[in-house]
């Protein structure tokens, strides 16, 4: 039995090695699997925020007061005519029969300007007549702020085709108490036409009437 120790011990020694890479091989894998991070998709980088633009410069036109001298303006006829407040002095564009801008001779373009129109005949309410407008103008303005919105009335800042920043107001009556909207009233103005354009479209709005109100002094 003796010639056979030394091979027996030469094979336990080579199972010995062989358990023992085995096991070293086991707790290398483990290890490396547990020390390095599995691999993550990477971020995409966050797009560029766009800067504001810039609003071209207002025209140098002197502002628009409240208290401005007014005179009577008439729309329509027959029993559709009405009578309302215009500035004096200020020439008259008609869009159409039933639209009409006034502006006072001599100021720019984007200064200011005030329309009245007629809108009876598409029997809506005066919320839906707002409803409208609002939708029209973030669909085909931009950079729209509602400033303010009342049971009649709107106010709304945007950036004009120009690229000017310009501050409008709107009201809207309802002369016979029929529950439709009547008369659509705008004034268009800068930032600094302010005080005047709601001064103005007040003024206006307050004293429009219709054909059996008569004139407005």
């Amino acid at each position: 039995m003796e010639w056979r120790g030394p091979a027996v011990l030469v094979v336990l020694l080579a199972v010995g090695a062989g358990g023992g890479y085995a096991a070293s091989a086991q707790t290398r894998d483990t290890s490396i699997g547990a020390g390095v991070p599995a691999p993550v998709p990477a971020e995409e980088p966050d797009l560029p925020v766009q800067a504001p633009r810039p609003y071209a410069p207002d025209p140098d036109d002197p502002r628009l007061l409240p208290g401005i001298p007014m005179t009577t303006g008439a729309m329509g006829s027959g029993k559709f005519e009405i009578f309302f407040p215009v500035p004096r002095g200020w020439r008259t564009n008609a869009n159409a029969s039933n639209e009409t801008k006034w502006k006072e001779p001599g100021t720019s373009n984007n200064s200011y300007v005030m329309r009245v129109e007629q809108i009876d005949s598409q029997d809506i309410t005066i919320e839906d007549a707002i409803d409208i407008r609002v939708e029209r103008l973030r669909a085909e303005q931009e950079d729209v702020v509602i400033v303010d919105r009342g049971p009649s009335s709107l106010e709304y800042t945007y950036r004009s085709n120009e690229g000017n920043a310009r501050h409008s107001f709107m009201r809207w009556l309802d002369l016979d108490s029929s529950g439709q909207a009547d008369v659509e009233i705008v004034v268009h103005g800068r930032e600094r036409d302010v005080p005047g354009s709601k001064d103005l479209i007040d003024r206006v709005a307050e004293g429009m009437r219709g054909a059996t109100g008569g004139p407005v002094q």
